[in-house]
């Protein structure tokens, strides 16, 4: 059980869930996907220059207190928190991007395996768009369609796996990982560089993406993109400051504390 007691009261209300919280796979099904459908994958407190902190005070106060969203160490790190207090044993895994047209990455990126009446599950709700909605078993082979997605594991060499996303005919890794276990302390320096440093990625774009049951929605910098199931994508250019920050409110529930560098 983590130090910090987490309040999972406003942690349900947040998230709107209203099954078990009995440490059973309904239940990490269920808070899975209402965590998907409620907070967004985000990186804007980066562009604000707000310092991104991983303790679990901070992940309450940021994800539930101020309605926000974060990137995959604080949603992760927040569903973390829940399943543990829940009784759940969770491993925190880190893994490697492998988009395809980006650079190889270093391993960063932080995802969860949860065992269940004997079964392993990853649990990811840090990968943006492209992310799990819901838990996947730990299992080579077999499809597993959620929404308009189809997600597969692969073996790979060195122990690793593959999430693998089927994406206009072909499959498309997304990430790969092994099972060996990362502490906590293991994505500080890593979330330093990725808010901190000029080289970071997540300096160079504002993203904002959320799912829903027949749609993920999806703003970076200005281009707002809304996808559905028979896969028609809504592209709109938000024209400025204003229209950016009622898209924000509309599609992600977010109110920013301060305006964004690029519109003060």
């Amino acid at each position: 059980m983590p130090d910090f007691a987490i309040d999972l009261t406003a942690y349900v209300a947040r998230v709107g869930y209203q099954g078990p919280l009995t440490p059973s796979l309904e239940t990490l099904v269920g808070l899975h996907r209402a965590q998907a459908f409620s907070i967004p994958f985000e990186n804007l407190d980066i562009h604000l220059r707000r310092p991104i902190g991983l303790d679990p005070a901070n992940l309450m106060q940021k994800l539930i207190g101020e309605r926000r969203g974060g990137y995959c160490y604080e949603v992760n790190g927040l569903f973390r928190l829940v399943l543990q207090e829940l009784g759940f044993p969770v491993t925190t895994l880190v893994g490697r991007n492998l988009i395809a047209g980006h650079p190889l990455r270093p391993r960063a990126h932080q995802v969860l395996r949860v065992e269940v009446a004997g079964q392993p599950w990853l649990i990811d709700l840090g990968f943006g768009n492209n992310g799990l909605i819901e838990p996947i078993p730990l299992v080579v082979g077999p499809d597993h369609r959620q929404g308009f997605d189809c997600y597969r594991l692969q073996a790979a060499p060195q122990h690793n796996y593959h999430l693998q996303l089927h994406l206009q005919g072909n499959w498309q890794s997304l990430y790969t990982f092994t099972l060996d276990e990362a502490q906590p302390s293991d994505f500080q320096m890593m979330n330093f560089f990725y808010s901190q440093s000029s080289d970071s990625p997540f300096r160079k774009q504002r993203i904002c993406t959320l799912a829903g049951p027949d749609y993920r929605v999806s703003l970076v910098d200005q281009e707002l993109k809304i996808r559905r199931p028979d896969g028609h994508i809504a592209t709109s250019t938000l024209p400025d400051a204003a229209a950016y920050e009622q898209a924000l409110e509309t599609y992600f529930g977010i109110r920013l504390p301060a305006p964004l560098p690029a519109y003060s």
